[in-house]
């Protein structure tokens, strides 16, 4: 019988983690969201006003408008891989292969590419295309037609199931590991159950209630998981299975992410704190002035037209203090729409 084992962010797994998962903890997966366009209307689905059913592309947290901002994402934040998803990523069936070919070009045949997918548009076609593109895993989100995978196995790319516990589904979750240890699928993800702003009094409306240690999980979602995950263990003998926790994207994937972006933007005069937060001083007045009685080199202050400020080192924003002007100590996020986190004045 096969062991439970361990994984770097605290998951659970029997059988061997996903290469995709892996570089996803470690926050090396550029997030590419090529539509909010669905077919489907998951009362569970996290997608937020913003992204839900709109036809537009991100990387993570930068809008695409040219193939060059995907990639200059992915350079920006070190990504050794990319998870395409949406919505439906294969509602915009196109957009999608040359987006996952755009990235095997500039990166290279090792730049893993995983995509998430409800599968209900795929056509023999599509799954040569994407094998060609250079798919490397695909993960289907399957619901009541298990059968759906069949017609997927046989390409050049690792096939699996990607779903979410459902706390009351146990039942049907154990007949998708039985089914695909027999038809010798890869992996099957197991996805705590969260909650979102949109999706919160849909999912109450069913009886499913929030978390009071972990504000946007499901109660209940991450045991059923477990006991999933045993019955996994006990009756297959090649399937591997991932129970991933919201820690996981949240304290792993997301920081993780952030961290490695903060490393590459970071300038001279700034620091990394809290992890993957950038840390300044930041001095409201007039550029100029600012400058002149600080007697600031080039390289010791950035102007930020955007927040009609200019941001130093926070020991020079101490400085300007005793200059009478109105200075802070800023944290922001290392995003493409960066934002002050936190914000003390001085």
């Amino acid at each position: 019988m096969r062991p439970i084992k361990t994984s770097y962010a605290q998951s659970k797994y029997i059988g061997t983690l996903p290469r995709g998962c892996v570089q996803c903890m470690r926050g090396r997966k550029l997030v590419l969201f090529v539509t909010g366009v669905c077919a489907h209307s998951c009362y569970y689905c996290p997608l937020s006003s913003k992204r839900k059913n709109v036809d537009k592309t991100w990387a993570n947290e930068a809008l695409v408008s040219l193939d060059e901002d995907v990639v200059a994402e992915a350079q920006v934040c070190g990504s050794t891989g990319v998870g395409v998803t949406g919505g439906e990523p294969l509602a915009r069936f196109e957009r999608t292969v040359k987006y996952i070919r755009v990235l095997k070009r500039e990166f290279g045949s090792k730049f893993h590419v995983h995509l998430y997918t409800s599968g209900d548009v795929l056509t023999d076609d599509m799954l040569k295309k994407l094998e060609f593109a250079g798919l490397d895993e695909l993960r289907l989100h399957l619901r009541d037609d298990f059968s759906l995978i069949d017609r997927c196995m046989g390409y050049g790319f690792d096939v699996g199931a990607e779903v979410p516990v459902v706390p009351g589904k146990e039942k049907d979750l154990k007949e998708l590991v039985l089914y695909l240890e027999k038809v010798g699928a890869k992996f099957l993800n197991l996805n705590e159950l969260e909650m979102s702003e949109l999706n919160f009094s849909l999912m109450t409306k069913r009886g499913l209630l929030s978390n009071e240690d972990v504000f946007n999980t499901v109660r209940g979602s991450l045991d059923a998981g477990l006991h999933v995950l045993e019955f996994a263990r006990r009756n297959t003998d090649k399937l591997s299975v991932h129970l991933c926790t919201s820690s996981v994207k949240n304290n792993y994937q997301y920081q993780n992410r952030l961290r490695l972006r903060a490393k590459s933007i970071v300038k001279g005069f700034e620091r990394i704190a809290d992890y993957c937060m950038i840390e300044k001083g930041a001095v409201d007045g007039d550029y100029e002035e600012i400058v002149s009685k600080l007697k600031l080199s080039q390289g010791e202050f950035f102007i930020n037209r955007d927040e009609n400020r200019v941001e130093m080192s926070v020991k020079n924003a101490r400085r300007g203090k005793r200059f009478g002007f109105k200075c802070a100590v800023v944290k922001v996020m290392p995003t493409s729409d960066s934002f002050d986190f936190e914000k003390e004045g001085l």
